[in-house]
């Protein structure tokens, strides 16, 4: 799929999502609208007040807006419901539903019989009564029946507000007829739209990530795929059944854990910079900044689990309230940084998708000003979803983007050792050959044998000229590997007056002209046949025959000898058996292991006979054939 097309589809999703929206918010619900029930307030400090108590001190209700500012943990608030002003008159439609904030605990009292009975409410409570309104997220209602009303008129609640502070002037109760707890209108399927494409988007790119984590083994990966996870189970909580799954009963423990997502969003990202712009080497002046920023939001978690432990609610209200703030600062703070210093294409991307979010939310709050902290007076969020959506985005193609490049430069890099890898081991394999070529030019000099002597330098030549000519890539065809064989062993055999017979042998079905091998791959071996092998044997034929052919895709050299075997060759008296260490076995294996075509391999085979007496040492080499001219 091509980038334009993929622009293209995104800008006509958000186009889309924006006219459901507005679609959304100027359609008016076709759900009862209920009547309004009046009601006061007591407010009292603990559990203390029991139910006796509190309808002896009806006179001491107040309304909310005359004696109350805003909620507190530790506060218990009574709730009294006067059913007197416009509801006498429908008191003969028995059942209603009563529609009423969705408390964090609540207890409704009502009249059964003579006595009065209580059921929990509240959306922490076991075995609650109360449903919540999928449409809406801080709403609940409740069966009511008009004949439980005490004195036919009243009903009470004890409820308390823990998870956030909020006025009670929020606080509304109406009653109606139909149930709203699983009816969705045009506009609450319009205003979910964005948050389930936002959520299935999210969850993807999670999952993706996490992936590719596993392939690329980049941490920076697991930590995007949790920052994103983490993100979203906090924003929408209630759409989210993993602890439900999980079989995590304590509702109390389950909000708490839901909530302290934020703080772990704040680890993720601050780990996942750090990680993904190489923080520590690209930008050392920022790279302490956000280490303490990362250990601010630890010491943050603990100090919320020992809130949960010891349940004091006030204090993990503020926590997260100074967990945004000090989140804000350090986001803008190393945005602003990075603004004036990026250095690469991956911090411009990471740049630009982090300014989505941040713009994102400060639209977001300042289209709901008026609402001050109290989160039930919050707006739809849109546009956060659609700057968290855009920066998960540019964040997923920035990881992408640093991986290939990395992996390419990772082969690019390789290719290069290659390369300089095998001009050095060439550099080692011409000295040590061309060393020994010269000495055995020099012994025929001293000797006399001038006639030998040139055609000894001729070969020698021709040799030297083949290897510089593919001293380029380090590899020849096997039709110029044969012929530098049979110069070098014509030129051993001079060097040595004939001491050994040789012969070169090569498949029929072969075609030496179109075949790749790293270029004298065979001349260390063979001249560990001759020197070692053949030489120093005192009696008996001196034969060295060399093969090539082809098997399962690999070109087999086999280099056998009639010499006196590893075993017996420390002891041998012949002539250069000096006590120096050759370096030509150990390069060419180190050759055949970067050979790019595929590892090659050696095997070296001693020979005997039925009493184990040496025969001679055979070697197989197995060159995998990369291509064919």
């Amino acid at each position: 799929m091509s980038v334009s097309l993929i622009r293209l589809l995104l800008t006509c999703g958000f186009i889309c999502l924006i006219i459901s929206e507005h679609k959304g918010q100027n359609r008016q619900p076709k759900s009862d609208v209920g009547d309004a029930i009046q009601f006061k307030i007591l407010k009292t400090t603990g559990d203390t007040l029991d139910f006796d108590q509190a309808y002896r001190s009806i006179d001491k209700f107040s309304f909310p807006e005359d004696a109350f500012n805003k909620t507190r943990p530790e506060d218990t608030y009574w709730i009294l419901l006067d059913f007197k002003r416009g509801a006498t008159s429908k008191l003969n439609d028995s059942i209603r539903y009563l529609k009423l904030n969705y408390f964090d605990f609540g207890e409704i009292f009502y009249q059964k019989l003579d006595s009065i009975v209580t059921r929990p409410i509240g959306q922490l409570d076991e075995n609650t009564i109360a449903k919540r309104i999928t449409s809406s997220k801080y709403h609940c209602e409740i069966p009511l029946d008009f004949k439980s009303l005490i004195q036919n008129r009243y009903l009470f609640l004890r409820v308390k507000r823990i998870k956030f502070i909020e006025p009670v002037t929020n606080w509304s109760f109406t009653y109606q007829q139909n149930s709203e707890s699983n009816s969705y209108t045009w506009s609450d399927i319009a205003k979910s739209i964005p948050n389930y494409i936002y959520m299935g988007i999210g969850f993807t790119i999670s999952i993706i990530m996490l992936v590719y984590f596993f392939h690329f083994r980049k941490i920076e990966f697991l930590l995007y795929s949790s920052f994103v996870f983490f993100k979203i189970i906090y924003l929408f909580q209630e759409e989210v059944i993993l602890l439900d799954k999980l079989h995590v009963n304590n509702t109390l423990l389950k909000s708490w854990l839901l909530e302290t997502n934020s703080i772990l969003i704040g680890i993720a990202y601050n780990l996942f910079i750090l990680f993904y712009l190489n923080v520590k080497k690209e930008y050392p002046r920022v790279y302490y900044f956000l280490k303490v920023g990362v250990y601010i939001h630890v010491l943050m978690l603990v100090a919320d689990l020992v809130f949960l432990l010891f349940t004091y609610h006030l204090g993990h209200i503020y926590l997260i309230l100074v967990l945004r703030v000090v989140s804000f600062l350090i986001t803008v703070s190393f945005l602003v940084y990075l603004f004036f210093y990026n250095k690469n294409r991956i911090s411009k991307i990471f740049l630009i998708g982090s300014s989505c979010f941040f713009i994102s939310i400060i639209v977001y709050y300042y289209f709901n000003l008026k609402a001050g902290n109290d989160p039930m007076l919050y707006g739809n969020s849109l546009f956060l979803a659609i700057g968290s959506t855009l920066e998960m985005l540019f964040f997923a193609y920035g990881l992408t983007y640093k991986a290939f490049d990395e992996h390419l430069q990772g082969i690019y890099f390789k290719q290069e050792a290659i390369i300089n890898k095998n001009k050095a081991l060439r550099a080692q394999i011409n000295p040590h050959f061309i060393f020994n070529a010269l000495s055995s030019i020099q012994h025929l000099i001293l000797k006399k044998k001038n006639t030998s002597a040139l055609n000894y330098l001729s070969k020698f030549s021709r040799i030297t000229r083949n290897a510089l000519e593919a001293s380029i890539d380090g590899q020849a065809t096997l039709d110029e590997e044969i012929k530098m064989l049979n110069d070098y062993l014509e030129l051993e055999s001079l060097r040595f007056d004939h001491a050994f017979s040789f012969r070169v042998e090569v498949e029929e079905q072969l075609v030496p002209s179109e075949m790749d091998i790293p270029f004298m791959i065979t001349q260390p071996f063979v001249e560990n046949a001759i020197l070692h092998g053949l030489l120093p044997k005192t009696s008996g034929q001196k034969e060295l025959t060399v093969a090539f052919e082809e098997k399962d895709d690999d070109l087999i050299c086999t280099i056998d000898d009639t010499g006196i075997g590893r075993n017996n060759h420390q002891n041998a008296t012949g002539p250069d058996q000096e006590k120096r260490k050759s370096r030509g076995l150990e390069v060419t294996l180190s050759r055949l292991a970067s050979w790019p075509y595929g590892s090659g391999k050696v095997e070296i085979i001693d020979k005997v006979d039925k009493n184990n007496v040496p025969l001679g040492t055979k070697v197989v080499i197995v060159v995998p054939l990369g291509s064919k001219k």
